[in-house]
């Protein structure tokens, strides 16, 4: 067997350890692009592209390729959305009050939309167990199969006023708003209820079947973290941070947009909390969505732009 020289190997690995690449990356601001109103909620499609929701503008939703190029659409189906995600069928579903709406990625403009009458406060809406589409409502949780959305299905939660939801552990975890709790549902309707004080707003998976959430309502503010096993724990912000939307990133680690100081919050699962700082004065952070090749995509409501953040 023939061996290397100890100098050649040795040249060889320092080389590698100085080579660009994605261990070396930091976070950074790397654009912002125009929308022709407020950014709203945001996901990322099957396309890979990011698709948000567009409030007030002339055009309701927005396509945000990789590039930051924006094409917006206004579909003759598609009237005052909120909520948005990419549902098990690679379709793009949205909230409306009243109904949801069916976009294709490949065809935004062929948009189908369906009455459904327990959704009487469109928020969230997020794909979940048994391949289908969940969202909340009020006091309801709604569910229905992408092929029958007309046959949706739904459970009161008493007391509950909904705003964001996700999936996470193969259950639902709502946002409960009025309620100032974090609501645990399995998909038979067994319910657990987390006390967090103020008024949570979105929430978001982790792993493990773990989820996290934003909480402006409280004094002091927090962000919290809930395990499958049901351990919660909170962690304290400065006055102001205003904590919103909500993602778990590449880095492992949730990235929150913080409204009310232009920042974006970073939320270990230890529960440390750090800053990215660099997001333009006065433009609002509110959701986040996480895209592709590490990237993070932030919606900024006052300035009516979206915001890429390169590294994560």
């Amino acid at each position: 067997m023939r061996h290397r020289p100890v100098l050649a190997t040795t040249l060889i690995l320092l080389a590698g350890l100085l080579a660009p690449g994605a261990a070396d990356a930091k976070p950074k601001l790397a654009g912002t692009f125009d929308l022709s109103g407020q950014a709203g909620q945001m996901t990322r499609g099957s396309d890979g592209n990011i698709w948000v929701v567009i409030i007030g503008g002339a055009n309701p939703i927005a396509r945000v390729k990789p590039s930051g190029a924006v094409k917006e659409y206004s579909p003759a189906a598609l009237v005052n959305p909120v909520g948005i995600t990419a549902g098990p069928d690679g379709n793009l579903w949205l909230t409306r009050t009243g109904g949801v709406v069916r976009v294709p990625p490949n065809n935004p403009n062929n948009a189908q939309d369906f009455n459904v009458a327990a959704i009487t406060d469109a928020q969230g809406i997020t794909r979940g167990p048994q391949k289908k589409l969940w969202a909340a409502s009020g006091d309801r949780l709604v569910s229905f199969k992408p092929n029958n959305p007309v046959g949706a299905d739904d459970v009161t939660i008493n007391g509950m006023n909904a705003r964001g939801i996700a999936a996470s552990g193969k259950k639902l975890w709502i946002a409960d708003f009025g309620g100032a709790r974090i609501v645990r549902v399995t998909p038979a309707g067994a319910v657990k209820r987390f006390g967090t004080g103020g008024t949570p707003q979105q929430v978001a998976s982790g792993p493990g079947g773990s989820v996290a959430y934003g909480n402006p309502g409280t004094d002091p503010q927090k962000v919290g973290r809930i395990r499958a096993d049901g351990t919660h724990k909170k962690s304290q912000l400065p006055t102001q941070t205003d904590p919103f939307g909500i993602a778990f990133a590449p880095d492992k680690r949730w990235w929150f947009a913080a409204f009310g100081t232009d920042r974006l919050g970073i939320l270990s699962q230890t529960g440390k909390v750090s800053y990215f700082r660099n997001l333009p004065a006065g433009s609002g952070p509110r959701h986040v969505a996480v895209g592709k090749n590490n990237t993070l995509w932030v919606s900024l409501e006052q300035a009516e732009k979206v915001a890429r953040i390169t590294g994560i």
